[in-house]
């Protein structure tokens, strides 16, 4: 048993399953899907076991920095002041990641990147940072989705088919682990039967063993993030909804749909949860917003920051 960050650790020292690591995850196959940040970290350390966690730092800390540095250029591109980027410190899966050493911060950096070299003429660095966020986790495949949408939408049938090719390297490994690993959790709960009612399990909050003001405060702010997600729902459908959508309007409106099918699957667990499958939703409506001076578009991220932000508090008390 162990938080997510633990298992990502120990696929750094095992990222093509060569050792046997993978018979201590609790997830294998979803784990190993999530191969770039783990694969990245083993390289960085030459493949040596002594150097893997401090290449592990490293990835994470780097992501941060790559994050804050496309967001400051996005700012910057839509007439914003560059130090925007330093609000990338705020995004949910950047305080999650660096308490928790998860890859989500990964994917919500090369989120910034998308936005930012999305905006940009098509060309191979859009093209290898969409590979790289459907290799970092599997719902990172609706950035070149979205991305292709947008082409459709705009009738450019040839770059659609290129760019649709950012995905070819995951289908590929996905492939190599299916006979090398047990079948994925969510697929054996599945196969035990569909659940006989929907049920809105984004409101089912934690318990906390706390004193009684405090409590109700941490339920509060559980509640906050339940609704600040479905309002970032209702503005990446609105975005894309627009006469011009962008390419983060569709990318938003696909991790808005993927959000709403979460939200009756998987319970809020933990305050980290939503955070963090949330935080390429949360991010992409915050570009729009900050681009279109909506400032409506940046209150979801930041209640959803609020709740992230008081778990770290006892530790920054000591």
């Amino acid at each position: 048993n162990g938080y997510d960050g633990q298992f990502y650790h120990y696929q750094a020292h095992d990222p093509f399953l060569r050792k046997g690591f993978s018979k201590y995850m609790d997830d294998p196959r979803l784990r190993y899907r999530r191969l770039l940040v783990p694969a990245a970290a083993y390289l960085l350390a030459g493949g040596q076991d002594r150097f893997v966690d401090a290449a592990y730092f490293g990835v994470i800390l780097f992501s941060v920095f790559l994050g804050a540095w496309w967001l400051s250029r996005y700012a910057s591109g839509t007439g914003r002041h560059p130090a925007w980027g330093l609000a990338f410190l705020l995004v949910p899966a950047t305080l999650v990641s660096i308490d928790r050493l998860t890859i989500d911060v990964t994917l919500a950096a090369l989120t910034m990147g998308f936005a930012l070299f999305a905006r940009q003429e098509p060309g191979w660095k859009l093209w290898l940072l969409l590979c790289c966020a459907s290799l970092t986790r599997e719902t990172g495949i609706l950035l070149p989705a979205g991305y292709c949408l947008s082409l459709l939408w705009q009738r450019r049938v040839l770059r659609t088919i290129m760019f649709a090719a950012a995905g070819r390297p995951a289908m590929a490994w996905f492939a190599f682990l299916q006979p090398r690993t047990p079948a994925d959790l969510l697929t054996l709960t599945y196969d035990a039967g569909v659940p006989s009612r929907i049920r809105l399990w984004l409101l089912s909050t934690a318990k906390y063993d706390l004193p009684g003001g405090l409590a109700w405060a941490m339920t509060v702010l559980d509640y906050l993030v339940a609704l600040a997600i479905l309002v970032a729902v209702v503005l990446a459908i609105r975005y894309a909804w627009k006469r011009f959508p962008t390419a983060e309007g569709f990318a938003g409106l696909l991790f808005g749909l993927l959000t709403m099918v979460i939200a009756v699957v998987l319970t809020q667990g933990d305050p980290y949860t939503y955070p963090r499958l949330a935080s390429p939703l949360l991010a992409l409506v915050a570009l729009q917003g900050l681009s279109r001076k909506e400032w409506v578009g940046l209150l979801p991220g930041a209640l959803v920051a609020a709740r992230v932000a008081a778990q770290l508090g006892p530790q920054v008390l000591g």
